[in-house]
């Protein structure tokens, strides 16, 4: 047993590193939908010499409206500083709890929608 775990990697999964890509949250400020982008460090990043920069208009799912914003990375891609109008950033934290509180909710109200049928 212990071998076929081995050979087809039993246990824990391991979890999935995106090493080409940057991961930004945003909220949009009209509606409150929360978007999570990617940039793909080799073609959606300009080199500034220093750093990095990433311009980009993002458009939620919901009301649709654009949230242009403009991303300064340093050499290491971490954030330096950042533009953004029409919403504001979150932390991959922040999403994470936002979302998984979403989908606690849906899960009651459908346990709700189901004990009163």
């Amino acid at each position: 047993m212990g071998f076929l775990k081995k050979l087809f990697g039993g246990g824990e999964p391991k979890k999935y590193v995106d090493k080409q890509g940057i991961y930004f949250y945003v909220v949009c400020d009209n509606c409150g939908t929360r978007v999570r982008v990617r940039a793909d460090k080799q073609h959606d990043l300009q080199n500034t010499g220093s750093g990095y920069e990433w311009h980009k208009t993002i458009v939620d799912s919901r009301c649709f409206r654009r949230i242009h914003t403009v991303v300064q990375l340093d050499a290491n891609h971490q954030m330096t500083s950042h533009e953004i109008t029409g919403g504001r950033f979150i932390t991959e934290e922040e999403y994470v709890a936002a979302e998984e509180a979403d989908k606690q909710a849906k899960l009651e109200a459908e346990s709700d929608s189901e004990e009163a049928a």
